[in-house]
């Protein structure tokens, strides 16, 4: 039987007092910028390995970057339109749904190939670069909600500094 202070957890995005989205959003943090990275690399290389894991790189960072995205999503839900941060939570939400579209493109031009993974085109080099510096700065955002603002922080626990 669950419990029932687990499952309020849960539907606030919650597991044992700590923010789902603050778990997950190092992810897509990680594997987006990798994606890049292994995409330039298997061109200079020629290594097709390379091009194999920049690969499922974009496509664990579009899976977890969704999950990320839906705990944010209720973390926002709960956030009043009358907080101070609220227009900062709204734009990292919203550049944050921008680069999953753009790596989400990318990811479908990759997989017209698939499963023959070809080298990036420079269209597809283009898109995540731009998506990855945008994914630096609403990232930028998301630490100053956390660090400046407090978001994400259990307020009725004093233990929070």
């Amino acid at each position: 039987m669950i419990n029932s202070s687990f499952l309020a957890q849960l539907l606030r995005a919650r597991i044992a007092g700590h923010p789902v989205h603050s778990m997950l959003v190092h992810f897509p943090s990680a594997l987006f910028p990798m994606s890049l990275i292994f995409d330039i690399l298997s061109i200079f290389t020629q290594n097709q390995c390379l091009a194999c894991a920049a690969f499922y790189c974009l496509g664990g960072g579009i899976i977890l970057g969704l999950s990320a995205a839906f705990a944010g999503a209720i973390d926002y839900s709960h956030l009043p339109s009358t907080h101070t941060a609220w227009y900062k939570a709204s734009l990292h939400a919203l550049l944050n749904v921008t680069w999953i579209i753009l790596f989400s493109i990318v990811f479908g031009i990759k997989m017209k190939k698939f499963p023959n993974i070809a080298y990036a085109s420079p269209i597809e080099i283009i898109i995540s670069s731009a998506s990855v510096i945008g994914l630096i700065y609403s990232n930028y955002l998301g630490g100053d909600l956390v660090f400046r603002d407090k978001l994400g922080f259990d307020q009725t626990n004093k233990n929070n500094d």
